[in-house]
């Protein structure tokens, strides 16, 4: 159970909300790299918020700048992308990719090169890896890249899809590190998936184990199987945001990100990666059984795209433990039941939710690092992010968790 003050601390993204600022330290998955098309329309990016706007130039650079004009407010998903640059249709008013104001037509001839440099367009430092286009939206000079192991991976073995969900950012992502309701929410599907997945089934109460770690934990859910061995789970939270999730076949992994919106909106950017090859038609139907992704739904909202959205049938409860479609809509349907923002002063919590209550720990200890004008944890070195991974393994009770492959 946490205080009326420091759920408000832990939820709140607009403006200057400390946690806002906080998470504005870190690089951010802004928009799947997909969307934007060589001298394609310029899209809205909503983040912490606030408005932006992402397109691609005619030459494949990318640009993220404040949605606004700077001269009257346009908004400038309304321009025209061209010659590498975006042309407010208000007064033709031009920006290159960089944010660099390159003409001014409303200006006398004689001035437009003198007036253009003291235009004050802001744009963001921008990446392309792993499927996405990242953006450092904080103040100051960007903090370390991220280079999780699917950002290194050629193009073709990547799949990513992106999910609008109504409720605040910190119920989404503790829906993913949260593996003890994976043996009640998404019982049927752990039937169907694999013999694997199923062993969450056996014991429903995991014993958890946490691990601190520079970014964030790696935490090992320990079930008893019925020969006497232990199943174990391994998850890890990355800050601000990220959460690596154990799926099987073992040759692909997943790690998703809650990216906020603002206060009572998350995108959750789900990453579906295989290390050894190419992604293919057969392996997008493997990502729709164990998740409910159907991969004919739009890729930047399967699930409202999809018409998944609260679909739950009732008639299937006799049957079916949840009446829903999949485990991600399972996820999704139950953290918008809880509200647009979670009141945790009402909850009681148990055992299993240890995880939980260490992330919430670990954040609002981050969060009060930046209020007293401290470095938060882990951003005052390199980290590893290349070695970060998920994984799952059946042990012998008596052995350490940690040893389980990778």
């Amino acid at each position: 159970m946490l205080t009326k003050e420091q759920n408000e601390l832990l939820t709140r993204v607009n403006d200057d909300a400390p946690m806002g600022k906080y998470m504005k330290m870190f690089w951010i998955p802004a928009v799947r790299s997909g969307r934007l098309e060589r001298g394609g329309d310029p899209i809205r990016v909503r983040l912490f918020g606030k408005n932006y706007v992402a397109f691609r130039a005619d030459n494949g650079e990318v640009g993220i700048f404040n949605e606004g004009c700077p001269h009257r407010g346009v908004s400038l998903t309304t321009a025209r992308n061209e010659d590498n640059a975006l042309t407010c249709l208000y007064h033709g008013w031009k920006f290159d990719v960089s944010g660099k104001t390159v003409d001014a037509p409303t200006e006398p001839p004689e001035r437009v090169a003198h007036f253009c440099k003291k235009v004050p367009l802001k744009s963001y430092p921008v990446r392309e890896a792993g499927g996405m286009v990242w953006t450092y939206v904080g103040e100051g000079e960007p903090t370390q890249f991220p280079e999780f192991e699917f950002n290194t991976l050629p193009e073709d073995h990547v799949f990513v899809r992106i999910a609008l969900i109504n409720a605040n950012w910190l119920q989404v992502l503790e829906g993913t590190v949260d593996s003890a309701h994976v043996s009640i929410l998404h019982q049927e599907s752990s039937k169907k998936v694999s013999a694997e997945v199923n062993k969450t089934l056996y014991d429903p109460s995991p014993r958890y184990e946490v691990d601190e770690q520079d970014y964030g934990y790696r935490a090992g859910a320990l079930r008893k199987m019925p020969d006497g061995s232990q199943y174990v789970r391994i998850s890890e939270f990355v800050q601000p945001a990220w959460s690596f999730i154990p799926k099987n076949p073992k040759e692909h992994h997943v790690a998703a990100f809650c990216v906020p919106i603002d206060d009572e909106n998350t995108a959750q950017v789900f990453i579906f990666y295989n290390f050894n090859r190419p992604l293919t038609f057969e392996d997008a139907a493997v990502l729709q059984a164990q998740f409910g992704v159907d991969p004919t739904a739009p890729a930047d909202n399967f699930y409202e795209g999809g018409s998944l959205k609260w679909a739950q049938k009732r008639e299937m409860l006799k049957n079916h433990f949840t009446g829903m479609y999949g485990v991600l809509v399972e996820d999704y349907i139950i953290v918008e039941s809880m509200g647009l923002i979670q009141d945790r002063t009402q909850e009681y919590l148990g055992s299993s939710d240890s995880f939980i209550t260490r992330v919430r720990r670990f954040l609002l200890n981050q969060v009060k690092a930046v209020q007293e004008g401290r470095v938060p944890k882990g951003l005052d070195k390199e980290i590893d992010y290349p070695g970060i991974r998920s994984t799952n393994a059946v042990m012998p009770a008596d052995t350490d968790w940690r040893l389980a492959p990778k």
